[in-house]
C-alpha cells in the first residue's frame, strides 16, 4: 500500500455549510428564503449585488455561526479510518482572518470539537499552490474552481458533491465519506 498525502477542505466537504448558513444570508440581506433555497444562493454564490457586502456579512456572521456548523454524517468516522491506512491528512481551507477574528484558531477548535483528526491545517486562499507545496496525492474539495486548479498542478482532486456542482462531470465524484474512504483505499 502506498502512504498517500491527502488534503481535504473544511465548508462544505467536511461541513455542511452552505445549507446551515443560508438563514443567516436571507436575514442579512433581507431576501426570501425559499428564493436563495430555489436559487442555490449562499455564501459562496453571492450574486455581484449581494458579494459588495460579503465581508460585512462574514464579520457580522462566521466568527459566531461557524463553530456550529453541522459535521457531514461520518465525516469523523471515514477520516479517521484513513489516517489508521496510514496516509497523512492535510486540512486546507480558504478560511483566513479577512473574514474571521482568527481563521486558524476557530477551524482548530472546530475540528478538534468535533472529532476531526488531521496531521497539518493551513488557512489560504491559494490551495492549489498549497497542495503542490506540501506534495498532496489526493486534494478532496466542494469547489470547481479549486478541483480545477489543483488539477492544473498534476494532483488528483475529487469533488464532494453539494448543491452548487452536482451538475459537474470533469472530476471524480464523490457524494459522502464512504466514497472519499473507498476511494482512497481503492488508490493507495
Amino acid at each position: 500500500m502506498k502512504i498517500l498525502n491527502i488534503g481535504i477542505d473544511i465548508d462544505d466537504t467536511i461541513t455542511n455549510t452552505f445549507n446551515y448558513l443560508m438563514p443567516a444570508v436571507a436575514e442579512f440581506y433581507n431576501m426570501d428564503l425559499d428564493y436563495l433555497k430555489e436559487n442555490k444562493i449562499s455564501y459562496t454564490t453571492l450574486t455581484p449585488k449581494m458579494k459588495e457586502q460579503e465581508l460585512e456579512f462574514a464579520k457580522a456572521n462566521f466568527d459566531k455561526l461557524i463553530p456550529n456548523t453541522p459535521v457531514k454524517p461520518d465525516a469523523a468516522e471515514y477520516i479517521r479510518k484513513i489516517k489508521k491506512l496510514g496516509h497523512k491528512i492535510t486540512i486546507i481551507t480558504a478560511r483566513n482572518n479577512l473574514f474571521y477574528t482568527d481563521a486558524y484558531k476557530t477551524s482548530s477548535e472546530y475540528l478538534k470539537n468535533h472529532g476531526i483528526e488531521y496531521d497539518e491545517l493551513i488557512c489560504t486562499f491559494d490551495k492549489a499552490g498549497i497542495c503542490k507545496e506540501q506534495n498532496i496525492d489526493i486534494f478532496i474539495d466542494d469547489s470547481i474552481n479549486q478541483c480545477n486548479s489543483v488539477k492544473e498542478k498534476g494532483i488528483k482532486a475529487l469533488l464532494f458533491v453539494s448543491p452548487i456542482n452536482e451538475s459537474n462531470e470533469e472530476h471524480q465524484k464523490v457524494y459522502n465519506w464512504e466514497d472519499v474512504y473507498n476511494y482512497i483505499a481503492n488508490h493507495s
